[in-house]
């Protein structure tokens, strides 16, 4: 056994309050005592410090406070105090016990209730927030550290004055059990009465018996009224009745000594009778998705409240009527209602759940508060067993004006704390509320737009502002410098448009979180989204434009794979891209049927292909191109009668530069269907000629002759070594000389001058022989003068 609470905490402080003053005087005593020892000061310093800061952790009580208990069945609040290595508390207020012993960070000891005891192990996370164990059935349990004070009446024990408060403590908590408070689900055990049974021995069957009581009761719709706030005589049977063609509920109460009601638990075998009996009734966990009835809006509603930050947002929206919101606004406003709408019911007073028809047969609207301002209305939307049940659209646009009639109401918080997500909006409008009530006031007065609304909205505009003016000035700086301006052809124009987008960015951030009405939104934001569409396509396509240019320089300085072509094809396609989705997104913010367009050019889809097949054609062509890459921007091709080298290829047509510098523009689908003759793509150029000796010709000088030929192309280091000289016939003009060879060169500058530098040798040769040569040499009509 350790030290007693108190005297562990005396210890800490008494060591506190001497080690300190070691600490003061230590300086002192060590220069007068140990002179010149610095280093044994030293020491003394370190010793002293590190006691200081283990003091505190001798008295650390790392399981004592209040935590919130899970396990399979429920959960509840247990209040822990620790002495030393012995660990103590109580839960359901004082009517259960906690004995464990600290070993290490793990604690071993018995849960007891009702003379009923079970063992279990806790081991503490390392943060000693939280601890996660089991008991002696394998069951696991788990806590969180949790402040009391800091929750309201959810968590009072349950008032049993009458069998009314009794069976509203019950319903109260268990729906908020199921709503993941589990802990609640203590409070509605603690409102039932078990007999001797075995089967009621131990704590978990007990809490699972609760849960079977509660869905029972859960098929009957009752108004709260109808059950007796008091009875003459010590026992009361009620029957809660069920919509529909199923037998009521029954429901007993007894009244104990000391004055309290207790609703009186079925026995086993009754309990699974009525279980069965009402099997159809109860429905599936999540059935009440479905919206079949008021009951479900409603469930689905606060549950989805509840997650609201982890899915339950969008369950939330599918309970309201957005019908007559905008569809670019119904996820914002459609939030923006849910929380005036929890924010009104909490102040105005929730209705028990189950007092919520959970049928849907009648069709009838259920009327859930009703208020001078408005009223909160569920509705069927369609009709049989396919209606699905919403807070109407009068409620989705009456849910400011409700809110604001009832907020001078004293904040009573019906509902539980976790129901009422946070918002920016009403953080900010509690701000006003404590420092300038005045501005809460309506503009208009219609409930609808509050003063510090419009001056949030003018403060927000002004920041745009500024924002947009900041970033032009930079944006002109960075586009005039030297190596940016020459790709920028209007930079001012660029830079403002490249500084509003992050001011409309911002505004769109804050807009929002404002709680502007639907009424209000649905025309300033298709102007301003326009608007901002309209600047961010100028400014998306003027990027992609520079991000061309340069890409296009860099192919064209670099032998990469990343070819001009490429770039352009690219860029097209970019351009293409940025008109459809600007096209989409004006079409989304004027709420105009963006599906239904795509899904009529799906259906007309072969009316618009025949219409446009070319283009289509020729877009695919382009496409066709640039995987086959048939020659590069600069390259000299032949296809068909067009002769040229290639300037561009686009996304629908490729320009040619013509020999006499014309410019053809060919569709992609035709030069993609044609032959290509790529002479850009050349390695050699082929040289081929014939001579005419007319005089002076002997065997043995033909021979020399054509030896010197070979041996002259032999030498230039621009011919390759293939090369023939040969007689090729001999005609009443002379004897035919023809020479073949290749020019390792694909210029056709070079050919033409080493054809020419080619034949003055060959007419010296002839000389030098005694030979006569033709007076025009005929060419081969492979080799064309003026082929480039």
């Amino acid at each position: 056994m350790g030290q007693p609470l108190g005297q562990t905490k005396t210890l800490a402080a008494e060591t506190h309050f001497f080690l300190n003053l070691a600490l003061r005087h230590a300086s002192i005593d060590a220069d007068t005592y140990c002179g010149d020892c610095q280093l044994m000061k030293t020491l003394m310093f370190v010793c002293l410090w590190v006691l200081g800061m283990l003091a505190p952790a001798l008295a650390e009580e790392p399981w004592a406070g209040t935590w919130q208990l899970s396990w399979p069945q429920g959960g509840t609040f247990v209040q822990l105090t620790q002495e030393g290595d012995t660990i103590r508390g109580s839960y359901r207020y004082g009517r259960g016990e906690v004995e464990a012993s600290v070993v290490g960070n793990r604690i071993d000891g018995k849960i007891i209730q009702g003379g009923v005891s079970e063992t279990f192990s806790a081991t503490l996370s390392p943060d000693k927030n939280s601890f996660s164990g089991k008991t002696e059935t394998g069951e696991w349990l788990s806590g969180i550290r949790t402040e009391l004070g800091s929750t309201n009446t959810h968590h009072a024990p349950p008032d049993l004055s009458s069998p009314r408060a009794t069976l509203l403590s019950l319903l109260n908590a268990a729906n908020l059990a199921r709503q993941g408070q589990t802990h609640a689900l203590a409070i509605a055990v603690d409102t039932i009465k078990f007999d001797d049974d075995p089967e009621w021995s131990s704590i978990g069957p007990k809490f699972l018996a609760t849960q079977q009581l509660f869905h029972l009761i859960d098929v009957a719709t009752f108004p709260l009224a109808s059950i007796p706030n008091d009875s003459p005589g010590p026992q009361l049977t009620i029957s809660l009745p069920v919509l529909g063609k199923q037998s009521p509920v029954p429901l007993s109460f007894e009244r104990g000594a000391d004055g309290t009601w207790l609703i009186v638990m079925p026995s086993p075998d009754t309990l699974r009778t009525l279980l069965e009996e009402h099997e159809q009734a109860i429905a599936a966990a999540d059935a009440y998705r479905t919206l079949a009835s008021p009951r479900d809006t409603v469930r689905t509603f606060f549950e989805g409240m509840a997650r609201w930050d982890s899915g339950g947002r969008t369950e939330v929206l599918t309970t309201l009527d957005l019908s007559e919101i905008p569809d670019v606004l119904k996820a914002e406003q459609g939030a923006m209602s849910a929380q005036y709408l929890i924010r009104a019911i909490d102040r105005a007073g929730a209705i028990l759940l189950q007092s919520v028809p959970n049928s849907g047969a009648r069709q009838l609207p259920f009327i859930y508060f009703e208020n001078p301002a408005g009223q909160i209305v569920i509705e069927p939307i369609g009709t049989g067993a396919e209606a699905r049940w919403q807070f109407s659209a009068d409620t989705v646009r009456n849910a400011r004006s409700i809110f604001a009639a009832v907020q001078s109401v004293p904040k009573s918080h019906t509902l539980y704390p976790g129901l009422i997500p946070p918002s920016v909006t009403f953080a900010m409008r509690e701000k006003v509320e404590a420092y300038t009530p005045a501005l809460l006031r309506d503009v208009a007065g219609n409930g609808r737009v509050e003063y510090w609304q419009v001056m949030v909205a003018l403060l927000t505009v002004t920041v745009m502002i500024g924002i947009t003016l900041i970033l032009r000035k930079v944006t002109v700086w960075l586009v005039s410098r030297r190596n940016l301006s020459q790709y920028v052809p209007h930079p001012k124009r660029f830079a403002l448009t490249i500084a509003i987008i992050p001011a409309f960015i911002f505004g769109a951030q804050v807009v929002p979180s404002i709680g502007l009405p639907a009424s209000t939104r649905q025309f300033t934001l298709p102007v301003m989204g326009s608007f901002m569409v309209v600047i961010t396509t100028y400014a998306a396509w003027q990027l992609i434009s520079i991000i061309a240019t340069v890409l296009d320089e860099l192919a064209q300085k670099t032998k990469t794979e990343i070819d001009n072509i490429l770039v352009t094809f690219v860029s097209g396609l970019a351009s293409l891209s940025i008109v459809v989705t600007a096209g989409l997104s004006l079409g989304k913010l004027w709420s105009l049927p963006t599906s239904g367009i795509l899904a009529g050019l799906g259906i007309g889809g072969i009316a618009v292909a025949f219409a446009s097949k070319e283009t289509i054609a020729n877009v695919f062509g382009a496409g066709i191109l640039l995987g086959d890459r048939p020659f590069r921007k600069g390259d000299r091709i032949t296809s068909g009668n067009v002769s040229g080298w290639v300037e561009a290829v686009g996304l629908r047509s490729t320009r040619i530069r013509t020999l006499d510098d014309s410019l053809v523009i060919v569709p992609n689908s035709k030069l993609a269907d044609s032959m290509i003759d790529n002479l850009g793509m050349r390695r050699r150029r082929s040289f081929a000629a014939k001579v005419t000796v007319t005089a002076g010709s002997t065997p043995e000088k033909l021979q020399a002759f054509t030896n010197a030929i070979a041996a002259r192309i032999g030498s230039d280091p621009l011919f390759d070594q293939y090369a023939e000289v040969n007689i090729s016939g001999i005609t009443a003009s002379g004897i035919d000389v023809e020479i073949m060879a290749l020019l390792n060169t694909i210029e056709g500058h070079e050919l033409r001058a080493t054809a020419h530098r080619l034949y003055i040798d060959i007419m010296q040769l002839a000389v030098a022989e005694g030979l006569t040569l033709g007076r025009g040499m005929e060419k081969n009509p492979v080799y064309v003068l003026q082929e480039a």
